[in-house]
């Protein structure tokens, strides 16, 4: 009696998988499907907030180089709280206004008749650009983390305090305007139209998810912007 195995079944024997195998393979396979989600998941977030941020600054700083430029002054209109159905109840909307000559400069209460359309002719002003914070996912809207805390702005505007628009006003609903002027300053105007004595203001973005907010800095004088992303809130 040969006391060595069958070459054959030995062969067949490490072909195979048992039935354990299989079920602990399934098993690592959806733990690491699981993380992968979820990570995912996670950069969609901050990747929400992030794009938000960077189109709007880009807007920003679009709207000073074109006033500066063009010699013409270029307005960006700041709804917190619109959508594309109105102007209540959604996680706000900005658009870009060219004032080809000036209307809105004496009589900036105009501005907010322009509605939320590319393209849109009123008087000489054209809307050139429109966003809706809800094409992020719906994870981003116009709101501070923390309302009214200061120290989370750098040089030079460390005594500003965070709020969603600090310009913006309206019982109904809040709107803000920034004037940008072909001499490089920049100018607010409130809800009702009327521009701000205050030359720096400040507004801020927020992820849905998470305690996690872009800040805006803005200096009437030079038309400067600082965007911070605070750590500790």
């Amino acid at each position: 009696m040969s006391n060595h195995a069958n070459p054959a079944r030995h062969e067949q024997r490490e072909k195979g998988f048992t039935l354990i195998e299989v079920l602990i393979v399934l098993a690592i396979l959806g733990v690491l499907t699981g993380m992968a989600v979820v990570t995912f998941d996670a950069v969609g977030k901050r990747g929400a907030l992030q794009n938000a941020s960077f189109d709007f600054q880009g807007a920003m700083m679009s709207a000073r180089t074109r006033a500066v430029s063009r010699g013409y002054p270029v307005w960006v209109l700041l709804y917190p709280t619109a959508n594309r159905e109105g102007l209540t109840g959604g996680m706000g909307a900005f658009s870009v206004v060219e004032d080809r000559n000036s209307t809105y400069v004496r009589n900036p209460l105009k501005l907010y008749t322009l509605p939320l359309k590319t393209n849109v002719v009123g008087e000489t002003g054209t809307v050139s650009a429109v966003y809706f914070l809800e094409d992020y996912s719906k994870r981003v809207r116009f709101e501070t983390l923390t309302p009214g805390k200061v120290g989370l702005f750098g040089a030079p505007f460390q005594s500003l305090a965070a709020q969603t628009c600090s310009f913006c006003s309206g019982a109904s609903h809040p709107a803000g305007a920034i004037g940008f002027f072909p001499d490089g300053t920049a100018r607010f105007v409130d809800g009702d139209g009327i521009y701000a004595s205050i030359t720096n203001q400040s507004l801020s973005l927020r992820s849905m998810e998470g305690r996690t907010q872009q800040l805006f800095a803005i200096s009437g004088p030079s038309g400067y912007m600082a965007v911070y992303s605070p750590d500790k809130l």
